[in-house]
């Protein structure tokens, strides 16, 4: 019987390299493609047309719409520069930051997200309206606001710290259909205490935990059954204390 041979030994396939000139295709058509995106990004086939600005409510709400729609027509749909929008209505300090978005081909939409008024500055001369973040509104109105007394040296932009500064952050964490009823915002050793016509007083202690502490306030305010309590203490959020009427015991809400 006949020995079978052994096969050959496979030998190693080469890895063919692509020419030359497939290379310098690729390369050329990779250029064109990005030039012709460069160029189409700044075309006028792309150029904005039609600016519609929305939420820009206030007393300088015309100026910035007019800003805004200005600076956007020198864009391009596909070319959005927003840190240019931006600029051109920092001076105004009720914006506090913008939405943008294209509509392919001509269209741009802008979003005014506005500051909110929370407090008003009193004893510096004009009262003025104060944003949750301690930037001053000057020029917006203030009807309702409760106040606020600090000293800020003239053309400051905002509130930069103190007692004035955690007033401010503490009413800016209240419900708008509280805010506008507080009468008084007193701070003792034992922390912030709010004032609100027809509500029993707030005893917030400690400017922490805010947040934890108005949804608390929201919660046994709307409550029938702590109607003619003399307050409401929210140090413990978890188990505020309401303080009754006189002569009556002291109990907690659970």
């Amino acid at each position: 019987m006949s020995a079978i041979p052994a096969k050959a030994p496979a030998r190693g396939r080469r890895l063919r390299l692509p020419s030359l000139k497939l290379v310098l295709a690729l390369v050329l058509l990779g250029a064109l493609l990005a030039g012709g995106w460069i160029w189409l990004r700044g075309s006028s086939l792309v150029a904005v047309e039609q600016v519609k600005v929305t939420g820009a409510g206030g007393s300088d709400s015309a100026e910035i719409r007019s800003t805004l729609a200005s600076v956007a027509r020198d864009m391009t749909t596909l070319n959005v520069d927003r840190a240019a929008l931006e600029e051109s209505v920092a001076r105004f300090p009720i914006v506090r930051s913008l939405q943008v978005t294209t509509d392919f081909p001509h269209a741009m939409n802008i979003r005014v997200i506005k500051r909110r008024p929370v407090a008003v500055l009193v004893g510096a001369g004009v009262p003025v309206a104060i944003a949750s973040d301690g930037v001053l509104l000057r020029g917006e109105r203030t009807p309702g606001l409760p106040a606020v007394t600090a000293k800020v040296p003239y053309g400051a932009r905002r509130i930069t710290g103190g007692q004035a500064l955690e007033q401010v952050r503490l009413l800016a964490g209240a419900p708008d259909h509280l805010l506008r009823r507080v009468s008084a915002v007193s701070a003792s050793p034992a922390g912030y205490t709010v004032r609100i016509a027809g509500y029993p007083e707030l005893r917030f202690g400690p400017a922490e935990r805010l947040a934890s502490k108005w949804a608390a306030a929201s919660r046994i305010l709307g409550d029938p059954s702590v109607a003619g309590a003399s307050y409401v203490d929210l140090r413990i959020p978890e188990r505020p204390a309401v303080g009754p009427a006189s002569g009556e015991g002291e109990g907690f809400v659970p």
